[in-house]
Order: structure tokens, then C-alpha cells, then sequence
């Protein structure tokens, strides 16, 4: 029977782990297994309560094997790249996380196109590509997180989106079976993809990218380098932008307009350099976190009668919480 995993406000309702389970995963899943692992050590915001299982299988027969295990099992599966662009509920997630970085990061070059592993990490590809004189992958300068989730979400910015390069993608089941599909059947647009919706496993994709100039490569990485950094907040815990951007305007300025930067709930704080990134400040909770998220939407909404959209995903069991807004 195929699993369907009811999905409310980030919280998946499934059988529970059982010690059968864990047990089969330690004797026949090659890497690691953890029971109760604190996601708080596994996110850019370092917030979030333990997953029921953590899991980082150490190749790709590993891998199948347990998703295999896990849909027997009835326990839904979420991946999880670098830990950014999430926020995990301080009750933590039922179910098992698997992270695939980093024994899926690998990142070769056939002909122009590149093949990336879905764990490899964003910077590491892009100055991969670099190296090889090959273009492309400078607009994503500066996204923090893996290709995994890079290709789910569509990630870009304003130059560009990775989803215009997609030639394939390999992913598994969450049966644990091997498929692939073209870009172009993907699904891409701005922040979204076909991949989205927790059913599907991406393994690799297939990059095409254009032989150019290394020094001018070089250089537009680090103009755009430069750039990201004077506007954005770095050495802080955050999990980049908290909302999607409008057609016609960046959320930021919405939130900057609204009133909203440097405004703190508990112990998180929007920033005073971007508006729409959040910095958790140490011992900051997620529900912190959430609640001031969900402030500054009322403020944009109040001030300019428009509704801002998450680009930070909830994870975890946020089942029955309650906003306690100013």
C-alpha cells in the first residue's frame, strides 16, 4: 500500500518509530542512525527540538535501503540539506530526517554540463564551475545550503534561478525506487518545483552550463559577492530570506517600510541590515522565531494591504501551537 503522509502545519501524522524499525536500520543501513537527535545541531537558526530518527545513509544502496525500511514502516521522511531555509518546531519532528550531506556531495564535469550530488553544497559548486570555466551558477552566489534544496525550491535571486539550468534530475522514491526526469518536466517557476511536496528523494541533478571566461567568472562571483554582503547580515544564525518576494517588490523593503527592522520577540530580531531576514540571538526558541515571522506578515499586511508568503519552511510537529504575538 502507498503511504500518504497528511501533512498540517508542518506536522506529518504516522505510525511511530519502533525498535524493530531502528533495530533493522542499525543492522542493514550502512552509516548513521540516532535516535532523539536535537535538530537545534543540524540548523543555520540552531533551534529545534530532536527528530525521532536522524539518519545519514552512507551511499546510495544505504539509502534505498532505508527509505525502503522507513515506507514499510509507515514513518514519513523528511530530508534535510545545509540546515538552512528551515525552521524546526521545538518539539522536533516525528518521523525520521535523513541528511545527505555529506557523503552526496560529489561534483564532476561531463562536457558543459556538470553532475552534482544533491549534498553538495552550493559554494563548493559554484567554485567547481568556476574553476572549470564554466557559467551559470553565479547567481546563486551566496545562498547558503546544498544542491538538494537548491533544486527543490528553485533557488536564485534576482540574476537567475538554478531551475534554468536543470537538464535532469535523479531521485528516488520514497519507496526507495531510482528515477529521473528532464527539467523541463519539473515543473520550475519563481521559489517552486514539481520536486516540492515530500514524495520524492532527489539524488543528483544535471547542470547545463556555458564555457565562458574564468577571470570574468571570477569576477562577477565577486561583485555579486560583495554585494550580498553589505546588504545582508553574516556571522549570525539565520536561515536567509524569511519571505518570498512580490511580483513587482522585494519583501524586504515591504518589512522595512512596515517598521519592522531591528524589532525583537523573546530572543529573535529582525535584522537591521535586511529586513526580511530573522537572526536568532543565542537561546532563542522556534516558536520565537515563528511569532515574529508571523508579526512582521501582520505588519505588512496592515501597513500596505498586502500578504507576504514563507520562503522559511516549517518542519517538525507544530501541531496545536498558538501565536502569542505583541
Amino acid at each position: 500500500m502507498i503511504m500518504h503522509t497528511t501533512v498540517t502545519e508542518g506536522v506529518a501524522l504516522a505510525m511511530p518509530v519502533s525498535s524493530e524499525l531502528i533495530d533493522a536500520l542499525r543492522a542493514t543501513m550502512p552509516g548513521t542512525v540516532l535516535v532523539d537527535e536535537p535538530m537545534s545541531r543540524h540548523t543555520t537558526f540552531g533551534v529545534g527540538g530532536p527528530a525521532d530518527l536522524y539518519l545519514a545513509p552512507e551511499d546510495d544502496a544505504a539509502l534505498a535501503r532505508a527509505l525502503s525500511l522507513l515506507y514499510q514502516a509507515q514513518v514519513p521522511v523528511r530530508l534535510l540539506g545545509n540546515g538552512s531555509n528551515v525552521l524546526v518546531s521545538d518539539r522536533g519532528v516525528r518521523g525520521a530526517v535523513i541528511r545527505l550531506t555529506p557523503r552526496f556531495a560529489e561534483i564532476h564535469r561531463e562536457g558543459s554540463s556538470l553532475i552534482v550530488g544533491a549534498g553538495a553544497k552550493l559554494a563548493k559548486v559554484i567554485t567547481f564551475a568556476a574553476a572549470e570555466a564554466l557559467s551559470g551558477l553565479e547567481s546563486t552566489m551566496g545562498i547558503p545550503g546544498t544542491m538538494g534544496g537548491a533544486l527543490v525550491m528553485n533557488a536564485g535571486t534576482d540574476i537567475g534561478s538554478l531551475g534554468d539550468l536543470v537538464e535532469s534530475v535523479s531521485f528516488y522514491t520514497l519507496a526507495g525506487e531510482p528515477l529521473e526526469r528532464a527539467g523541463d518536466q519539473l515543473g520550475y517557476s519563481y521559489r517552486h518545483s514539481a520536486l516540492q511536496g515530500g514524495d520524492l528523494v532527489v539524488r543528483s541533478a544535471r547542470l547545463r552550463l556555458t564555457p565562458g571566461e574564468r577571470s570574468a567568472i571570477l569576477a562577477k562571483m565577486e561583485r555579486l559577492k560583495e554585494k550580498r554582503t553589505s546588504r545582508q547580515p553574516t556571522h549570525c544564525r539565520t536561515a536567509g530570506s524569511t519571505f518570498k518576494n512580490l511580483p513587482d517588490i522585494a519583501a524586504g523593503k515591504l518589512i522595512d517600510r512596515a517598521g519592522c527592522k531591528g524589532f525583537r520577540l523573546g530572543l529573535a530580531e529582525v535584522s537591521t541590515k535586511h529586513a526580511n531576514f530573522i537572526i536568532a540571538h543565542p537561546g532563542a526558541t522556534a516558536s520565537d522565531i515563528r511569532n515574529l515571522a508571523l508579526w512582521m506578515r501582520q505588519r505588512v499586511l496592515e501597513e500596505h494591504g498586502l500578504e507576504l508568503e514563507m520562503e522559511v519552511e516549517l518542519m517538525g510537529d507544530w501541531d496545536g501551537w498558538t501565536p502569542e504575538l505583541p
